[in-house]
């Protein structure tokens, strides 16, 4: 049975070649996270070493970029602008969905709306620049090694791993969006409340009943913002300069525990 293509490639290759682009980029963003935060920092939304825009990204290179290779001069500026576009749609899909903005380049000039900026955007191009001149005629060398049944379990066991990650990332991606939106829902709820015991108290009526649903507010509020912050967890690891409009009281809380719980851990460590 002849192996189906994508595009110009075949199928299993395309998938390799994703793949590992897909981790060259996770190396990348790591390493370059990591020195401009002075301790690692682990990127990426899968839980494995793969950053799936670096893979999408650099087959939309192989693919349509290949034509422009005898046009340097034409090559770069087609590169910037295309992988360009490709970061902000991505970006724009996932602030659409999760209501959340994973990177932010608001404090680099000449920026659009914090997706995408110049200095990416150039470096995109010679990214590309590279990819079509040097890496990919070496990737395509290294793989060439591969002989189709081996192709094909590579790339059936890395598929069967990379879509159980999948799965479990858009998981944790709708539960951090759901009790963002719940914990949000409920800090409204909570100061809604609070005023209605201020009022109560200044016209010096029974507050008992409302103390006491204010009560449990604080306490379901509480609990809402630890799930959120839980299932946010690595997100907000991974992606320091995240941050939402919609969730953004939520996100506050979220820190300010986790500030009180790194300040609460070094008083225990002096003490002991």
């Amino acid at each position: 049975m002849p192996e189906p293509y994508f595009f110009t490639i075949p199928l299993t290759l395309a998938f390799l070649y994703f793949i590992w682009y897909s981790f060259w980029g996770w190396v990348m963003e790591t390493a370059y996270c990591s020195v401009h935060a002075h301790h690692f920092v682990v990127r990426g939304f899968l839980a494995g070493p793969i950053c799936p825009i670096y893979g999408a990204g650099a087959l939309i290179m192989v693919l349509f970029f290949q034509p422009l290779s005898a046009y340097p001069l034409l090559l770069y500026p087609v590169a910037c602008v295309v992988m360009t576009g490709w970061e902000y749609l991505v970006g724009w899909a996932l602030e659409c969905i999760t209501h959340i903005k994973y990177w932010d380049y608001s404090d680099r000039r000449f920026n659009l709306q914090g997706r995408v900026c110049l200095t990416v955007g150039l470096c995109w191009g010679a990214a590309a620049y590279a990819a079509i001149y040097w890496i990919h005629p070496a990737t395509e060398f290294l793989f060439s090694f591969l002989v189709p049944p081996v192709r094909w379990y590579a790339a059936i066991f890395l598929a069967l791993i990379t879509i159980g990650d999948t799965v479990i990332t858009i998981r944790k991606l709708a539960l951090t969006t759901k009790f963002f939106a719940l914990a949000e829902k409920s800090w409204s709820e909570l100061q809604q409340k609070r005023q209605e015991l201020a009022q109560a108290r200044r016209q010096a009526a029974d507050t008992a009943r409302l103390q006491a649903a204010l009560a449990a507010m604080e306490i379901r509020h509480s609990d809402l913002v630890r799930a959120a912050a839980y299932h946010s967890r690595r997100f907000r690891r991974r992606f320091q300069t995240l941050s939402t409009d919609q969730y953004k009281d939520t996100l506050l809380r979220i820190r300010e525990q986790a500030v009180h719980i790194r300040e609460g851990l070094k008083i225990h460590s002096k003490k002991g």
